[in-house]
């Protein structure tokens, strides 16, 4: 996957830098740090994250070196891949309710994602009528 990022000095966009990246998972473990990033033009910068996981969230960092201001130096991200790949999980795999649960299933239909108890609009529990949903 390659992670793009934009630099720019006071609005104009800089070519010639020569930026690194760092790339962290979610509970800060450093996964690329500080490898270099290849000049596309215009102002862009690419890194190609060979070692991606669709799985993973990660915090990205880039560093478009000293030359620029501090407003500019830094560009931020993050790809939060990881939530959106569950909620394509719960859109496309099985659910079911059993008893006043709500469960939502990994890719094999078997191994449980997510579980939701299900209430009344008074909090009963309950599998019929149901009007909310709250973290099991």
């Amino acid at each position: 996957m390659n992670i793009v990022t934009f630099f720019s000095n006071e609005g104009v966009p800089q070519e010639g830098l020569s930026p690194t990246i760092r790339i962290l998972k979610i509970d800060g473990t450093v996964i690329i740090n500080d490898q270099a990033m290849s000049e596309t033009g215009s102002g862009f910068y690419y890194y190609n994250f060979t070692g991606y996981d669709e799985n993973e969230d990660y915090c990205i960092r880039a560093d478009g070196t000293a030359t620029l201001g501090d407003t500019d130096r830094y560009v931020y991200s993050t790809n939060e891949t990881a939530g959106v790949g569950n909620l394509l999980k719960i859109g496309k795999n099985k659910w079911e309710i059993k008893g006043n649960q709500m469960i939502f299933y990994e890719d094999d239909n078997t191994t449980e994602l997510y579980a939701f108890n299900l209430q009344t609009k008074n909090g009963t529990p309950t599998e019929k009528d149901v009007f909310k949903r709250v973290p099991a």
